[in-house]
């Protein structure tokens, strides 16, 4: 930045409309980027590889060591691959969610992730099992824009269309959520734990908020 000008920016063709973007926070070089019809992997700006996918991506998230990558598909689907150098090897598809998949988060711990849905579902699984950990995540009403984990990876924050911020605590039913409702006017579009009892949202309205958790 010079004063509140950018400078110039560098680039990489990745050959269509990028849908997410991931970084393997431990390799912040390594990039994945989801388009409608595939993935790309890079280097910094280097392209390592593009491959194309019998399905439409949606959703993606890439594992902090970047050796794990999360596609989720408009179909619902969730397809883990592994991740060698340049080469992606499908090693499961899980089926639980009945919308295209919207937003992928792994847990701090990396001994989970969770996934949400344009039709309001949310779900988190355990990562080793690739079993579900939490069900009935459905307590929103409308699709879920985002999500976040509290740093301790001990609870999961949700952000909806329907204005509303629920957090789900690991340990417990989700019918023993926290919710704040008409968080933002228009719907929620961002949610992080800035610690492990705050929360920060932004949404259609223009704001960002602060929400202190007491039990």
């Amino acid at each position: 930045f010079d004063g509140d000008q950018c400078g110039t920016a560098e680039h990489v063709d990745v050959g269509s409309q990028p849908q997410d973007l991931s970084i393997a926070l431990n390799s912040p070089e390594l990039v994945l980027v989801a388009t409608d019809s595939g993935v790309v992997l890079l280097n910094g700006l280097k392209l390592l590889s593009s491959i194309k996918l019998g399905f439409s991506v949606t959703a993606s998230a890439i594992s902090p060591n970047g050796d794990e990558a999360i596609l989720g598909a408009q179909n619902g689907k969730l397809h883990i691959y592994s991740i060698a150098g340049d080469t992606l090897t499908e090693e499961a598809v899980l089926e639980k969610h009945r919308g295209a998949i919207t937003v992928i988060r792994y847990s701090p711990d990396v001994s989970m992730f969770a996934s949400g849905d344009a039709n309001r579902e949310a779900v988190v699984w355990d990562r080793s099992s690739r079993e579900v950990k939490i069900n009935n995540m459905l307590y929103h009403n409308a699709r879920l824009n985002c999500l976040a984990w509290s740093p301790d990876s001990s609870m999961v924050a949700t952000g909806s269309l329907d204005t509303s911020v629920i957090i789900y605590e690991i340990d417990k039913p989700a019918s023993a959520r926290m919710t704040i409702k008409g968080a933002h006017l228009g719907g929620v579009y961002g949610v992080v734990f800035s610690d492990e009892s705050t929360v920060i949202s932004s949404g259609e309205d223009g704001c960002v908020r602060s929400w202190i958790l007491t039990q």
